[in-house]
This record gives C-alpha cells, sequence and structure tokens, in this order.
C-alpha cells in the first residue's frame, strides 16, 4: 500500500494507539504490541475544547439537512481519499443497504439507484436479511413491514445489478438452526455469517467446521465463502492468545477492531493475521464507527464533552461512553479520514486490507426528528 511512514504532525494527543495509527511499522514478529513512543501535541481541530463553541443543532427550526445524503457523501469521500492512496482498498458499508436508492424529486413512489455511492463501496454488510417477517408479535399483517420488506428487496436488487457483493450475519448458538441459516443465506447469494450474539465476542463454536471452508487465497471480497467478525476481543485472551486463536481458523476473512483491550495492534500482527491456519492468504478488515465519537478511541481530548466539540451530539443510550456525532460535520469527518493523521489512513498504514464503515445507518436517528428521540 502505498502509504508513508510518517513523522509526528502535532495534532494528536499523547497515546501509544495515536503513535501506531500515524505510522507504518516496519517491524517482524508477532509479539510486538506497542510502537515506538514519539513526542505529540494535542489534537487541533481548529477550536479549543476546554471553551465554548456553539454546538451543531441538526433540529433547529429553519435547519433543512438531507440526512441520507450527507451520509452517501461521507462514503464517498472515504472511498474516494483512501483508493487515491491504494485502488485494492476494500470499503465496505455496514447497514448501508438503506442508501441504495434515492426517492425522485417529483414523485415519492419512484426510485433511482444511488449510483455515486454505490459505486464507491464493494459491499454491503447488512444483519437478518432471511427476516421476512410481516406481521405484528400479535399475528396480524403489518402495512408498515410490507413496506418495509419491499424496500429490502428494491435495494437489494439494486446491489446485485451494481454487482456489490452482500455480506449477511445472523444469530444462533444452535447447531441446527445455525447450519440452515448458512444454507439459506448462501442460496440467496450473500456471504454468510452466524454469530452467537450481536456483541460479536466469541468464534462461534457452531458450525464444528467452517462454512466452506478452502484453501483458495482470497484476493477480493467477491472471493469470499465466508467471514467473521470479532467486534469486541476482549474475552479471547491476552495479545499472543486472542491472534492465536484467529490465525487457527481458516475463515476466509476477520473482520476486527484495530483494538485489542486498549491496545492497538501492530502491523506485524495484522500481517500474520492475513494467513488462514491452512496457509493460504485472507483478508483482514477494520470496523470503524463514522457515525459515534468513543471516549478510548485516540482522537477523544480533555475537555470533550456533548456539544464541545461541537459535532459531538448525543451520548449513545447502550453505551454512554460512545457519542452519536453530526457526521457530516467537517471537523468529524476530518477525524475518519481525508488526511494522513486521519483514522482511515492510519487503518491503511497498519497493512488492514479493507475497512467496514459503521454507523452508516445513521441517517434514521437523525431522520426521525426530535420527537423521536
Amino acid at each position: 500500500m502505498q502509504f508513508k511512514s510518517l513523522k509526528m504532525s502535532g495534532y494528536m494527543k499523547l497515546n501509544v494507539l495515536a503513535v501506531v495509527m500515524v505510522m507504518a511499522i516496519p517491524t517482524a514478529g508477532v509479539a510486538q504490541t506497542t510502537a515506538p513512543a514519539a513526542p505529540m501535541a494535542p489534537v487541533n481541530l481548529g477550536f479549543d475544547p476546554l471553551g465554548n463553541p456553539t454546538p451543531i443543532d441538526p433540529f433547529k427550526a429553519g435547519v433543512i439537512i438531507d440526512f441520507r445524503e450527507e451520509m452517501r457523501k461521507f462514503v464517498r469521500s472515504i472511498s474516494s481519499y483512501i483508493h487515491g492512496l491504494s485502488p485494492s482498498f476494500i470499503v465496505i458499508a455496514k447497514d448501508g443497504l438503506g442508501l441504495m436508492n434515492k426517492v425522485a424529486p417529483n414523485d415519492e413512489t419512484s426510485f433511482f439507484p444511488a449510483q455515486a455511492y454505490i459505486q464507491s463501496i464493494d459491499g454491503l454488510l447488512e444483519t437478518n436479511l432471511l427476516d421476512e417477517t410481516v406481521t405484528t408479535p400479535l399475528g396480524k399483517p403489518s402495512l408498515a413491514l410490507e413496506k418495509l420488506l419491499r424496500l429490502k428487496h428494491k435495494n437489494l436488487a439494486t446491489a446485485a445489478t451494481y454487482g456489490l457483493t452482500v455480506l449477511n450475519m445472523e444469530y444462533s448458538t444452535a447447531q441446527n438452526a445455525v447450519d440452515t441459516l448458512y444454507t439459506e443465506s448462501a442460496q440467496k447469494g450473500f456471504i454468510p455469517f452466524v454469530a452467537e450474539g450481536p456483541q460479536l465476542k466469541t468464534i462461534p463454536k457452531n458450525p464444528a467446521a467452517i462454512f466452506k471452508a478452502n484453501p483458495r487465497n482470497i484476493n477480493a471480497i467477491s472471493e469470499l465463502k465466508n467471514y467473521l467478525f470479532i467486534s469486541n476481543s476482549k474475552l479471547l485472551g491476552a495479545t499472543p492468545d486472542y491472534l492465536l486463536k484467529l490465525r487457527n481458523t481458516n475463515y476466509d476473512a476477520l473482520i476486527i477492531d484495530v483494538l485489542h483491550g486498549s491496545k492497538p495492534l501492530t502491523r506485524a500482527q495484522v500481517e500474520v493475521l492475513k494467513y488462514k491456519r491452512l496457509g493460504s492468504r485472507r483478508l483482514v478488515l477494520a470496523q470503524v464507527d463514522i457515525s459515534s465519537a468513543s471516549m478510548f478511541r485516540y482522537y477523544w481530548a480533555k475537555g470533550w464533552r456533548k456539544g464541545n466539540p461541537p459535532f459531538i451530539f448525543s451520548p449513545l443510550r447502550e453505551n454512554p461512553d460512545s457519542y452519536r456525532t453530526t457526521y457530516w460535520a467537517p471537523g468529524w469527518q476530518s477525524i475518519i479520514s481525508g488526511n494522513p493523521n486521519s483514522y482511515i489512513y492510519g487503518l491503511g498504514a497498519l497493512g488492514f486490507d479493507g475497512v467496514v464503515l459503521k454507523g452508516v445507518d445513521a441517517w434514521t436517528f437523525y431522520e426521525a426528528g426530535p420527537e423521536a428521540q
């Protein structure tokens, strides 16, 4: 990949992850877990994080924002930037299916493909695509669910037309159910994974043999037959144990976080994970949340809170250590992508084959309006 080995440019808070995220580290050996220390300055976003900047209020009277299109534009900008550095870098939009089509300006019943967005990504990762429920929990027909199902089918048809690879994730622990979910997903043309739960913190015990395990080298997502998604790896042991557990699998792709515990993986460790137990090449992708900011990430600075910086909008109900961002704000977008100090650049420098962009569905939160919050 064409990523420079950077000298520190005075933009991050001092911590190990910041060092790793902006430097290509030419080291070898799985055991290394930290990068050389380097003097660094605080994040510079053009305002004083201890001051009182004006928060961004997307629901302010008179403010009109096309939340869907802003997310499409954000994804496109990420893709354009990283592909300018490495054309083969993979970009997958998690929960990005709902952005596949646009509503015609003068006819809300007519749709057309969001071509620029579609062409900026290599694939989609969705959850529970096998769910075809159109009735309420009481068994009554639901027009709303029927409408959502039709829209899902339309979006999937658009994805197929444009040749996007679609990864599906289902949840189960029962052997028979797991086998069925894998088979049905594959029959529909999806790349399947059945997790034990939405926390994505374990390597599933079922099936006993990985679905469609194979000895082939995998260099593109179109070649995938299966994948493993580990979002939270803390239950998988210390770093050497974690790496060994992943290394001893034959999944065609691993989707992981750059952090294991509080420490980032090194370039050498990422390289080790690129090989299946059989010895053939596989893909290693990093998850990146592009619509929420977390207090444990390298970019979080002293004094950050709701409304300060302005793009920090509100804490997540399910995780108060993370905050929704107004993802269309330039300050937030510059943290994620677009420059050698950004998160996306750092992942490329660490040798990841691509990214899975999480939070692509954040537009639904804002589109619902303040009354729904």
